[in-house]
């Protein structure tokens, strides 16, 4: 199984693209194998506060989050992750996140219509994420994704900076996520690069269940101002 660390660096000036710097160092210090490019689409949708009518209780029900997501590890399903909202900086107590698969195409279109159409008292949506024509290297043992994050439609769309996936694919065995992460941590601090934020598992979570790496997108795309 696969770790994953993912990085998000910002954009910090419409002239140069923090995309084009990790490119540069990663062909020039390294020999990357080029793998086909892959996309990404999130909706973010946010409960309102709907207040609870048992017994007379006005108090209002918990703000969550509610993601479609689009994956590149998996194409035929979409994905749903409702999360609670929080501004915790914890990563040891893992929040309780319920995730629903559904088939790509005109499946997942009719749940977001659903949600937009008769759920939208209940659900306002937030943001619309794109990676479109994203670039993808194999650098040994290693998996390099990148590409530029968009929010927005058609020529209205922000660039909110990169986003990148670096994933260790090594066949170790007794390698535990902490001592694998600090692999991945060794090779991205060797590219160079500065002002990232980084996302990794829950550490109280000691084995991937098979959707460590849906989590780890749901937080990074969580995207502030």
């Amino acid at each position: 199984m696969s770790t994953t660390i993912l990085y998000f660096l910002p954009t910090v000036s419409t002239d140069t693209s923090p995309l084009t710097e990790l490119i540069n160092r990663l062909t020039t210090q390294y020999d990357p194998s080029i793998l086909p490019h892959w996309s990404l689409r999130q909706r973010l949708f946010r409960s309102t506060r709907v207040p609870l009518s048992n017994d007379g209780d006005t108090t209002p029900t918990p703000i969550r989050h509610l993601q479609i997501h689009s994956f590149p590890n998996t194409p035929n399903d979409s994905l749903v992750v409702i999360t609670p909202s929080s501004s915790s900086t914890d990563t040891t107590t893992e929040p309780v996140t319920n995730i629903i698969a559904l088939p790509t195409g005109q499946p997942t279109e009719d749940f977001t219509q659903l949600l937009i159409t008769r759920l939208g008292s209940l659900w306002q949506q937030r943001q619309l994420l794109d990676v479109v024509d994203g670039l993808a290297y194999e650098v040994g043992d290693f998996r390099v994704r990148a590409g530029e994050l968009k929010q927005g439609v058609g020529g209205a769309q922000l660039v909110r900076g990169v986003v990148i996936e670096v994933a260790y694919l090594g066949q170790e065995e007794g390698l535990e996520r902490a001592q694998t992460e600090e692999i991945i941590t060794a090779f991205w601090d060797e590219l160079g690069i500065k002002g990232a934020r980084d996302f990794r598992g829950w550490k109280g979570r000691k084995e991937d269940d098979g959707f460590d790496n849906v989590r780890l997108w749901s937080r990074a795309l969580m995207l502030k101002g």
